[in-house]
C-alpha cells in the first residue's frame, strides 16, 4: 500500500480524534482501516489513548488559571503592538524609500546644472553626489557603535550613567 495513504489515514484520524470530518473522508479513513492493520493498530491505540485521557481529573487552582489567562492576554496585546509597530515601520521604509529617489533625483538635477555653469568636471560633481547619497546612510550605520557614548554609558560602569 502506498505510504501517502497510510499518512493521509493518521491525518484523518488525527482530525476526526479532535474535530468532525467529512462524510467522504470518513468512508474513505474507515475503508483503509479495515483493509490495513497498521493503520487499524495505530487507530485503536490512538482510540485508547484519548479515552485514558479522558479518564484523568485535573483539579485547577483558580489563581493558577488567572495568572495563566492574564499572561495570554498580556501577550497577545504585545502581539499586536508588535504588529501595529511593524506596519509602522513598513510605511515608514516607504515613505523614506521615495524621498530619497526624489531627492536624489532633485540633487542630480541641482549638482548637474552647476557643474554645467561652473564648469566643474563631471567626475568631481558625480564624486560629490556620490557623498550626498551614501553619507547619511553611513553615518546612521555607525550610530549603533557610538550609541552607548553619545548616551553617556559606559560599559564599565555596568549600565549606570556616567
Amino acid at each position: 500500500m502506498p505510504l501517502e495513504n497510510h499518512e493521509k489515514a493518521r491525518a484523518l484520524l488525527h482530525r476526526a480524534l479532535v474535530d468532525r470530518i467529512s462524510l467522504k473522508d470518513r468512508r474513505w479513513l474507515d475503508a483503509h482501516v479495515g483493509q490495513c492493520p497498521e493503520c487499524g493498530r495505530y487507530a485503536d491505540l490512538s482510540a485508547r489513548a484519548v479515552r485514558a485521557l479522558d479518564g484523568f481529573a485535573i483539579e485547577l487552582d483558580p489563581a493558577a488559571a488567572l495568572r495563566v489567562e492574564n499572561v495570554v492576554r498580556r501577550r497577545a496585546e504585545e502581539m499586536r503592538s508588535a504588529e501595529s509597530h511593524a506596519k509602522s515601520l513598513w510605511i515608514g521604509t516607504g515613505v523614506a524609500i521615495f524621498l530619497t529617489f526624489t531627492g536624489s533625483a532633485l540633487t542630480w538635477r541641482t549638482l548637474a546644472g552647476l557643474a554645467s555653469q561652473w564648469n566643474l568636471p563631471s567626475r568631481a560633481w558625480e564624486i560629490v553626489f556620490a557623498g550626498f547619497w551614501l553619507l547619511p546612510s553611513l553615518l546612521l550605520a555607525l550610530l549603533p557603535l557610538f550609541r552607548k557614548r553619545l548616551l553617556g554609558e559606559d560599559s564599565d560602569s555596568k549600565g549606570q550613567t556616567i
